[in-house]
């Protein structure tokens, strides 16, 4: 892989950025039709539902009227966002970046749903995150998806009708499509929120029609007109420009009555009645749905097509239209137009290909890969594509755009490429990764290797290359799947010999070793990770997603170290940023995820779980690691156990298990069993814990460390019930010792409440008391709680001594504040406290979640929602949902 070659940020501004942004405003017309009253009006109607439908083959209009539908609510100071949908918009993510970004050109927040770069947030992610954006708006918004057809697929309209569901009342979606969608109309229907706006109600009125031609309503031809164009707008315009041509006295032939046979014969008078250097561009620009200045330049190996665009808009100004990004203007051809010129394109198929290919180029030096290989297919160049694609730099790709962009170009590769191509077959197996089918994806890497003699053997003779990115994947499948192992290093140093002058992937190597560094509990290590492979992205110039992602590690590592508030602060900053439009939904939701931690082991309360769960649940299936595991579930399992008993948490564990398992994560597993021994142990099953503690390791040199804390907690607990307190006494020091060297504050605390119940058990009240002053002296300026009060009761008489005799008055402070919160830990199964449901609803609550996103987040009705409500309201003698939050978090 050549370095030079790598795009830099001010490179990806360009055509690409251009490309998408031009389609966020609805193309405008030199020679301003008709306005279309009527549809107008019917437009205006429909608003009062979720969803108009307009639908029409091409030339009816729909574009046209939607536009100025489009520019009249602008007008009026509502928010209209304008999407034309692109036959490469049909993966689910593509769709919805295209959909939040529309929405933000609007003057719409959309917060955490808009992202600079296509990132790797999972479908569902993004879609929650727009509809919350557009739960808090509450003000009247239009979203208008024109040519939906071209993205009408399984998977988006699954989105589309979900998103239709759930959409506030004040958001109305309007799709306008050649045919009708994919979707359950007939259940909108009986809903009562769709509108279905046809052809016929497309067609020019005779008012309309006169208006158009500039001619009375009672002028005699009028009639003639309206029966063989039958009201077709685009008929209506061809015939207009004819007239204008051929003067008022030429007569049209008569015709079998098929409207499309008018269509046809006017469109081929006025292609005739171009210049032939006219007729010539738009023959040549005929295959592209916009057109650049530069990409006509490059196809046609010319320099004049931006004034020739120009003088064929002057002489066709309703039938070519004009749209500007960034002062770059681009030109759309009406979709009969096209077609015609396509079909006299098609008479030459040399010259097609020719074109194809050199448009193949253009695009593949802008970077809009998936375009690009779509035009060497049609080109019917094969050997081209295989040579382009045989050196593609999908993980510069990956890192840049997102997997989203990966899936887009392998969907547009014949399968006959990929599978002759061992590299391509790298990128699918990263796109599987991402999305989730970590078993899979490792499946289909190990039959990649072996194919390939060890990654050695590239047909397409960049053997370096599939050797680099080979082992680039297994350390990161390895890393991520099966955790920590001693051969990490080893595996790390190998790809970096492997890309002695790639910065790339020196930061690609850095950043798995950080997540390394992380899972052992070497956090200086990991810290200075992270500083190394920022300053590797900083100095490369690109990849703002990458960067982001780091941002996670800063949470992570201050959480892990025990800097409660330095992670706070951490996370606050990054939930700040997100209203700059920066920023990935899954980095927010560890923002999230370590502010709810914190406040977990800071105060122990219930709403803490509730909220971890929230922003847990906004991970995608491939972008949770075993970090946001490790700190979320365990809190989830405590509260599930606080609030119900074991049974609650053994389906917690089991949730969890069956879910890893279809993922195929294995990293996570001693986690899990970790958990059981604890919560068996703490509801009276001593002989279940110990069996299960047998099936574990703590060896740290394998184990994650979050793991290993819980493992020895539990050994720790069952060993001082079992009588075997010098094992017991043992394990304390050596939490406490682990704790120390590897500056994890919350391990150091655990350690010694644990060391002070064994010279509890012992008689040793002395050593007891000093044990546990040393916890509250190591807790009390983070002002750490959770570890003494998960231990109950049994901390409590010693905390009182310790309080009596604190060193200073601030640990004396915290010392009572533990007593308080033991002495307040709420009774099981209280009448008045909130059940699991309950208290998942308020989490969502407190995110500002609609009744309605709520019902769709947990796959409940709205009714049952407000029925759910009530009795929150009820418990805690409150009348509000902002009442509530506050209540529950007091709580």
């Amino acid at each position: 892989m050549n370095e030079a070659a790598e795009p830099r940020e001010t490179e990806r501004s360009g055509a690409r950025e251009r490309a998408s942004r031009r389609r966020l405003r609805p193309p405008v017309q030199r020679a301003p039709l008709a306005t279309r009253e009527l549809v107008l009006r019917s437009l205006d109607v429909a608003r009062a539902g979720k969803l108009t439908i307009v639908v029409g083959p091409r030339g009816y209009g729909k574009s046209t009227v939607l536009g100025q539908w489009w520019q009249r609510l602008t007008q009026q100071g509502i928010a209209a966002a304008w999407y034309t949908a692109s036959d490469l918009d049909r993966e689910p993510d593509v769709f919805l970046e295209m959909v939040a970004r529309s929405l933000a050109a609007a003057g719409v927040e959309m917060g955490d749903a808009m992202r600079p770069k296509t990132g790797d947030s999972p479908a569902a992610t993004m879609l929650d995150a727009i509809l919350l954006q557009l739960d808090r708006d509450e003000r009247p918004i239009v979203l208008i998806i024109d040519d939906f057809d071209r993205v009408d697929h399984p998977g988006v309209a699954r989105l589309v009708e979900e998103m239709t569901d759930a959409l506030p009342d004040w958001v109305h979606l309007v799709l306008a499509t050649r045919r009708k969608p994919s979707l359950a109309v007939s259940v909108l229907r009986t809903q009562g929120i769709v509108r279905i706006i046809d052809p016929a109600e497309l067609r020019l009125s005779d008012a309309e029609l006169g208006a158009a031609l500039g001619l009375p309503a009672d002028a005699p031809e009028l009639a003639a007109i309206a029966e063989q164009t039958e009201g077709w707008p685009v008929a209506v315009q061809l015939y207009r420009l004819w007239r204008g041509r051929m003067g008022i006295s030429a007569r049209m032939p008569r015709f079998s009555g098929q409207v499309d046979e008018v269509a046809d014969y006017l469109a081929e008078q006025v292609f005739a009645m171009l210049g032939e250097h006219s007729q010539t561009l738009l023959t040549e620009l005929s295959p592209f749905d916009y057109v650049e200045a530069s990409l006509a330049d490059y196809v046609r190996d010319r320099r004049d097509s931006a004034a020739l665009l120009e003088e064929v808009e002057a002489e066709l100004p309703t039938l070519v239209q004009r749209t500007e990004s960034e002062g770059e203007p681009a030109w759309r051809l009406h979709p009969l137009l096209s077609d015609y010129a396509q079909a006299r394109l098609n008479r030459s198929p040399d010259h097609a290909a020719r074109l194809h290919r050199r448009a193949a180029d253009w695009l593949w030096q802008q970077q809009r890969y998936a375009a690009s290989v779509r035009h060497y297919d049609l080109a019917g160049d094969r050997a081209t594509m295989v040579e382009t694609l045989g050196g593609i730099p999908f993980i510069l790709i990956f890192l840049t755009y997102g997997a989203g962009e990966l899936r887009a170009i392998l969907r547009e590769t014949p399968p006959e490429v990929l599978e002759a191509q061992p590299r391509l077959q790298l990128m699918a197996a990263l796109a599987h990764f991402k999305a989730g089918y970590f078993g899979e994806a490792s499946n289909w890497l190990r039959r990649i290797r072996e194919s390939s003699g060890g990654y050695l053997n590239d047909p397409a003779g960049r053997d370096s290359q599939l050797e680099l990115e080979g082992h680039a994947l297994d350390l990161l499948f390895e890393c991520y799947i099966n955790g920590i192992a001693p051969t990490r290093e080893a595996e790390v140093e190998k790809v970096r010999a492997l890309a002695p002058d790639l910065p790339l992937f020196w930061a690609w190597c850095e950043n798995t070793m950080v997540v390394m560094y992380q899972m052992r509990g070497d956090l200086h290590a990991a810290h200075q990770s992270v500083i190394r492979t920022r300053e590797t992205y900083q100095a490369i110039g690109m990849l703002p997603f990458a960067e982001q992602h780091l941002m996670t590690h800063d949470v992570l590592v201050a959480l892990a170290h025990g800097s409660l508030k330095t992670a706070s602060e951490l996370a606050a900053a990054t939930l700040r940023r997100r209203g700059a439009g920066g920023i990935e939904v899954t980095v927010t939701a560890t923002a999230r995820m370590a502010l709810a931690a914190v406040d977990y082991l800071r105060h122990y309360r219930e709403s803490a779980a509730d909220l971890v769960r929230v922003a847990f649940d906004q991970f995608g299936a491939g972008e949770a690691w075993y970090d946001q595991y490790a700190v979320s579930w365990p809190i989830i399992v405590d509260v599930a156990w606080r609030r119900s008993g074991l049974p609650a948490a053994l389906r917690v564990i089991a949730e969890l298990r069956t879910r890893l398992g279809n993922q195929g994560l294995l990293c996570v597993t001693d986690l899990l069993k970790a958990l059981e021994a604890i919560y068996r142990f703490r509801s009276g099953g001593i002989d279940s814990a110990e069996a299960v503690t047998r099936t574990l390791a703590v060896d740290a040199g394998h184990v994650p460390w979050r793991t290993r804390d819980l493992a020895m907690q539990a050994r720790i607990l069952i060993d001082l019930a079992r009588g075997r307190v010098a094992a017991a006494g043992e394990g304390a020091r050596a939490m406490i010792e682990e704790g120390r060297t590897g500056e994890r504050l919350v391990t150091m605390v655990k350690g010694h409440v644990l060391l002070s119940l064994v010279r509890d058990r012992l008689g040793d009240e002395a050593g007891a008391d000093e044990a546990m002053a040393a916890a509250v002296h190591h807790a009390f300026a983070e002002e750490i709680l959770s570890p003494f009060v998960e231990e109950g009761s049994a901390v409590r008489a010693i905390m009182e001594r310790v309080a009596k005799r604190a060193a200073s008055p601030l640990e004396q402070q915290h010392a009572e504040t533990v007593i308080r919160a033991l002495k307040a830990k709420p009774q099981y199964l209280s009448p008045d406290a909130l059940n699991d449901r309950e208290s998942e609803i308020v989490a969502h609550l407190a995110e500002g979640a609609s009744n309605k996103l709520i019902a769709r987040r947990l796959g409940l009705t709205e009714n049952t929602i407000k029925f759910h409500l009530k009795k929150i309201y009820a418990k805690l003698g409150v009348s509000s949902r902002k009442a509530a939050v506050a209540r529950a978090q007091e709580k």
